[in-house]
C-alpha cells in the first residue's frame, strides 16, 4: 500500500466511530457506552453515604463547597447538596438539592452584605430551613 492510500485509509479509520453490540441496543457508540458507565458510577456515589474524612478532603482540596461556616453546614458535590448523618455524607436528591439552591443563594446575598458582624455566618445558618432528608440520587 502506499502512502497516500495509507494515510487515507487511517482517515477513514479515525473518523469512523467504532460501536459495540448490546442486548436490545444493536449500535451503541463507545462514546455513548462510556457516557452510560459515567453516569452509573455517579449514580453509585450519590446513592452511598461518604465517609467524613472522605468529604473533609474534597473540601479541603476545594472539591466540595461548604455553604457556610456553621455547624450542620451542608456541601455542595457532584452538583448536590450533601448534609451529613450519622452514617457520613448524604446526596440530598435532585429536588432538595435544588431547593436548597434558593435558599444558598439568600443565605450567600445575606452573608455578602456589607458590614456583616464576624458571627453572622453562623446566625444566618439557623434561619435556613430544616436539612430535607436524603433521598435516592
Amino acid at each position: 500500500m502506499d502512502h497516500d492510500a495509507a494515510c487515507l485509509e487511517s482517515t477513514v479509520l479515525i473518523r469512523m466511530e467504532p460501536t459495540m453490540a448490546e442486548p436490545g441496543n444493536p449500535t451503541v457508540t463507545w462514546a455513548e457506552r462510556m457516557e452510560l458507565l459515567k453516569d452509573s458510577a455517579q449514580q453509585r456515589v450519590l446513592n452511598a453515604p461518604m465517609p467524613p474524612a472522605a468529604m473533609d478532603q474534597l473540601i479541603a482540596d476545594e472539591k466540595a463547597a461548604l455553604l457556610g461556616r456553621f455547624e450542620g453546614s451542608p456541601v455542595r458535590y457532584m452538583d448536590r447538596w450533601w448534609r451529613r448523618n450519622e452514617e457520613g455524607w448524604v446526596a440530598l436528591d435532585e429536588a432538595a438539592s435544588a431547593q436548597l439552591d434558593l435558599h444558598a443563594e439568600r443565605y450567600r446575598a445575606a452573608t455578602a452584605a456589607a458590614g456583616a458582624p464576624p458571627g453572622a455566618d453562623a446566625e444566618l445558618g439557623k434561619m435556613l430551613p430544616a436539612q430535607p432528608e436524603a433521598g435516592a440520587a
